[in-house]
């Protein structure tokens, strides 16, 4: 490669090789994510998260008055168990939906906002339930359990009311410019799953053995989403070389599973409002293949990741707390 072709190659993470790398945290304990759905695992999650046992019994009866539709969009938001007919595996990409409304980020800005929302959302019953029908636990289900409209509406008011909480004092005492999108130590410090508390780890460069992608993988593959930054780089012009776009690993195929030659993983595109169905060593590869980098949002690289960690995570994300 010559000197020309190695800078326009160049990204603005690259220069984490340059410093000691940070540790990279182990992948939360448990087996392989077998989403199944249930209501159990549902009322445990809200437990998790920090809601109170009276919320919690709300929250089973206000589950059992809804549609097994809606019910199954409640405690598996993110459609990981099995989102249509011909399940996951079947379909490249599909369309992800909050209470029958495109679950998308509301402008060019807000692409982080919508990861961590749905991010929440998925380790919080409750907060899904808002998301998807608009109740709160103890709410009557309405006529036949269904869903109220404004999904979308709903969704972008979270959007907001992170936003605000991840770029506040992003920068010292100072927040971090709007027009910026989403820091990721402000991402990092605002995340959260249930009960879990993430970091925020510089992808260092395109390699199958990069650790942070690889306790991503990891972390998916039993049940914790991990939150990525894609970018571009000096080739495409020195406003790409940083972060642009953010997008999350959803869940992942066990890497030890004999019969799978070719270990998949989930992407959720928030721009798009879809899910792809990706080779999992592609994702070290985007550059060269179209399909994933249509699940990264156009960008052909990572260049950050939230990785769970030791400790509790912090308030959950509401609209009525900003």
């Amino acid at each position: 490669m010559t000197l020309r072709g190695a800078l326009g190659a160049l990204r603005v993470t690259d220069l984490a090789r340059l410093v000691p790398a940070r540790a990279v945290p182990q992948p939360p304990p448990g087996g392989v994510y077998r989403p199944d759905g249930g209501t159990d695992r549902a009322l445990d999650l809200a437990r998790r998260a920090g809601h109170p046992e009276h919320r919690v019994r709300a929250l089973a009866s206000t589950l059992g008055a809804l549609d097994p539709r809606t019910r199954r969009a409640v405690v598996d938001p993110l459609g990981r168990a099995d989102p249509g007919p011909s399940g996951p595996r079947d379909r490249r990409s599909r369309p992800l939906e909050l209470g029958g409304e495109p679950a998308r980020q509301t402008d060019a800005t807000t692409c982080g906002s919508a990861v961590l929302g749905l991010l929440a959302a998925a380790g919080d019953p409750v907060l899904a339930l808002w998301l998807v029908t608009g109740l709160r636990p103890g709410d009557d289900g309405g006529p036949g359990g269904r869903p109220r409209a404004g999904g979308a509406s709903r969704f972008g008011e979270l959007q907001r009311v992170l936003k605000r909480r991840t770029n506040r004092a992003a920068l010292g005492p100072l927040p971090w410019p709007a027009s910026l999108g989403t820091p990721p130590w402000g991402a990092a410090r605002t995340a959260r799953h249930a009960d879990v508390r993430y970091v925020e780890r510089v992808v260092a460069g395109d390699r199958e053995d990069d650790p942070v992608v690889r306790a991503a993988l990891a972390a998916a593959a039993r049940g914790v989403p991990v939150p990525l930054f894609t970018g571009g780089d000096l080739a495409l012009g020195v406003a790409t070389a940083v972060p642009r776009h953010v997008v999350l690993l959803t869940d992942a195929d066990d890497g030890t599973d004999a019969d799978a030659r070719a270990r998949r993983c989930r992407v959720y595109e928030p721009s798009s409002g879809t899910v792809h169905d990706l080779d999992a060593a592609a994702l070290l590869d985007g550059a060269r293949s179209p399909e994933v980098r249509r699940a990264l949002g156009g960008w052909p690289h990572l260049c950050w990741a939230l990785l769970p960690a030791v400790g509790r995570a912090g308030e959950a994300p509401h609209p009525a707390r900003g």
